[in-house]
């Protein structure tokens, strides 16, 4: 066996091993944060106080910050 099939085979076993569920979360949780960080905003007509919202200033920017993280922790855990 030649260094290249060696490489080869390395390759396709650790793309086989990928922590799909793992990443299908993380990529769910991010959605879910952008999502919950949507809405209407102001305009120069009038003032919009949910802008300030507990859900778009905390929870969503939390789940998004978890998401990214999980992501980073599903590709170390196999490398």
């Amino acid at each position: 066996m030649n260094n290249t099939s060696k490489t080869s085979s390395k390759t396709n076993r650790l793309l086989l091993h990928v922590p799909h569920p793992l990443l299908l979360t993380a990529c769910i949780l991010i959605v879910i944060g952008y999502i919950l960080m949507s809405g209407t905003g102001s305009n120069s007509q009038s003032f919009n106080p949910d802008i300030f919202s507990f859900r778009r200033v905390v929870a969503a920017p939390m789940l998004c910050l978890a998401g990214y993280l999980l992501i980073i922790i599903g590709i170390l855990r196999y490398k």
